[in-house]
């Protein structure tokens, strides 16, 4: 067995424990792997795609998408320190529909990195992102508002790890990729059907944390799409809320085992200096002891770093989805 296919197996292994913990604590697994895995993640993967130059042309252009993920944290305070109670509430759903017009904008002009090189051409492209964002709100308000929602969220953690599952697979051309991809995308469904779903006895820590850091709202809106209907009661007992919530424990978490489970494949360790490997413990052990000391204000110092790690790697999102679903087809 080769060192590839010994990488598959250990993966399909990490989907069913994701998919068990998830199934048993799916509140508790999410806030756990967020919070102690997260940091980890972030810190190691914006360290792999700097040595790659961020997978584009020019590397001095991903400033402009970092400037765009501090006015992201920007807005995002506004919400967690509950400064927006100070404005009007048109303000509020202006800084809303302004952050989904950042997400949205900050996809289409990674596009414009990946295939264009050049000041002029990439001012045009900064400048054709913002007007696209805009005109999809107006145009599709609905479709923008789940990009805006999912895109940093389910989309990342989800179809993006399924997408470099599939481009792995059509490289190796393993039965064990083929069988990972066909658990990963069954696990859904086997959630959504779970025949031993249980009540569980959720702490009210565990609610209190959940509650104020506003991840709720991703439950909320997945539901409002899937079910076509509003939770005015966040009942953690009820069955779709932990149905729900499982998928997203189980998304999170195997995502970011994923990453750690392929280092030897990709080498984002080799890179790392001893200097720097120390800097990045530090700064992870650092993050972990603000999210035991106070999940809140764990969430508000790393959103910059959480939020930056997803915007950065949409270059490499957008040559994934070319390899996979164009260049592939091209060559046959």
């Amino acid at each position: 067995m080769t060192k590839a296919n010994k990488i598959e197996v250990l993966n399909i292994i990490l989907i069913l424990i994701s998919l068990l913990l998830s199934l048993m604590l799916p509140f508790e697994l999410f806030l756990f792997s967020y919070a102690v895995l997260g940091p980890l993640h972030y810190l190691t993967e914006i360290n792999w795609l700097h040595q790659k130059n961020y997978f584009i042309q020019d590397r001095k252009y991903i400033s402009i998408l970092m400037v765009i993920t501090a006015m992201i944290t920007f807005l995002m305070l506004f919400k967690y320190l509950k400064i927006e109670a100070f404005f009007s509430s048109y303000l509020n759903s202006c800084f809303v529909l302004l952050f989904g017009v950042l997400i949205v904008s900050s996809l289409i002009f990674s596009i414009g990195l990946v295939f264009f090189k050049g000041s002029k051409k990439i001012f045009l492209v900064f400048i054709f992102a913002f007007t696209f964002g805009l005109l999809f709100l107006e145009i599709s308000p609905f479709y923008f508002f789940i990009v805006s929602i999912f895109l940093p969220t389910i989309i990342h953690v989800y179809f993006f790890t399924l997408l470099f599952i599939i481009l792995g697979t059509l490289k190796n051309r393993s039965v064990y990729g083929v069988t990972t991809i066909v658990f990963f995308i069954l696990i859904p469904l086997f959630i959504s059907y779970n025949p031993f779903l249980s009540v569980f006895d959720t702490s009210e820590l565990v609610k209190d944390m959940f509650l104020e850091t506003g991840f709720k709202s991703i439950i909320v809106s997945l539901n409002q799409i899937l079910n076509n209907i509003s939770i005015s009661y966040f009942d953690f007992n009820s069955v779709v809320i932990i149905k729900i919530q499982t998928f997203i424990a189980f998304s999170y978490t195997y995502h970011y085992l994923n990453w750690f489970s392929k280092t030897s494949i990709i080498g984002w360790c080799s890179g790392i200096s001893k200097p720097y490997l120390v800097s990045i413990l530090i700064l992870w052990l650092t993050s972990v002891i603000l999210y035991v000391y106070s999940y809140k204000i764990g969430v508000v110092v790393l959103y910059f770093l959480s939020m930056l790690h997803v915007i950065v790697e949409f270059p490499l999102n957008v040559i994934s989805i070319r390899e996979v679903f164009f260049l592939r087809k091209s060559s046959h």
